[in-house]
Parts: C-alpha cells; structure tokens; sequence
C-alpha cells in the first residue's frame, strides 16, 4: 500500500503544505507547496484551499494512495484571537482530511505522543531524517533539502511511517 503525509505549515507569510510518501516498495517522495500570501487568506481563503487540495489529489491519483495520515498542529486551545496563520493550518488539515474520507481514502491525524507511541523508536523526533530512513528501511530518501524544509518534512515523514505502522496493526 502507498501511504501520503501532510503537514501543514506557514513559512515566511506563505502557507507551506509538505507532503511526504511512501509507497509499496518502501521508497520515500517528498514535495513542498507553497502558496500564496497567508495574509490574504481571509480574501482568497477559496483559492488558497482549492489550490492545495488540487495538489493533493493529484498526488493521489499518481501514487494510487490508500492512506492519509495529517501531522496535527500542536495548539489546541487559543486564548486571543487567532492570527491567519493558524485558521490557514487548522483549516488546511481539516480540509484535508475531508477530502481523504469523501474519496474513500483511510485517513488519520495525528499528535507528536501518538506518533512517538506508533513508532516505538526512542527519541524519534531526535533523530535525523536520514537516520529515520535507515531504521525504518525507507530508501531513494530525501536528498538536498532546503534547511528551511528540513523539520517539516521529518514530522511529515514520521506522521506517515505511524499510519504505515497504524494499519499494521
């Protein structure tokens, strides 16, 4: 089975979807979409979503995904208002995995304890993303990677390896 990870972030004023896959052959791809400004949001909330989403199923349809596993945002509660970035990946996730259930697809969100729980690799989160890949024996992992992507994408990484191991079970 080919399974697909999201994270949603905001860098820089954009907002950052990254995505990572693993397929049957335990091959790592990963991919960044950046969007327009996250300060617009509130006015073009509907194309900013629709481009994502757009991206998403395309990678679906290419990888024949059958799991969809989204790193949830940490923050639970907020005791202000929310600024735009938070509404964009708050939103974002739930947009997401909304469109895993209505085409079919299991999906799954998950917190850093459950995924360090799944994973069962002390200090999961410690270690580098090369590390992860020779433990968990995924391969074509990762090469040059921009510094800014680095973290994301090992969330995103380990958000998926727990829905493989998730299904596992």
């Amino acid at each position: 089975m080919n399974y697909l990870g999201i994270n949603c972030s905001v860098q820089k004023g954009l907002g950052r979807v990254a995505i990572v896959i693993i397929n049957e052959d335990n091959e790592g791809f990963h991919f960044i979409y950046k969007s327009p400004s996250v300060f617009s949001f509130k006015q073009n909330s509907a194309e900013i979503l629709n481009w994502h989403r757009d991206n998403v199923i395309s990678l679906i349809s290419q990888f024949n995904i059958k799991g969809i596993a989204v790193k949830k945002t940490e923050r639970t509660a907020f005791f202000s208002r929310p600024k735009n970035s938070d509404i964009f990946k708050l939103y974002l996730e739930g947009v997401l995995l909304s469109l895993a259930g209505n085409i079919g697809v299991f999906n799954k969100h998950f917190y850093k304890n459950e995924i360090q729980a799944l994973i069962k690799t002390p200090k999961i989160f410690d270690k580098s993303i090369d590390e992860i890949c020779k433990i968990e024996g995924i391969t074509n992992c990762f090469d040059e990677l921009d510094k800014n992507d680095v973290e994301v994408l090992k969330d995103t990484l380990l958000s998926v390896i727990a829905l493989k191991n998730n299904v596992a079970q």
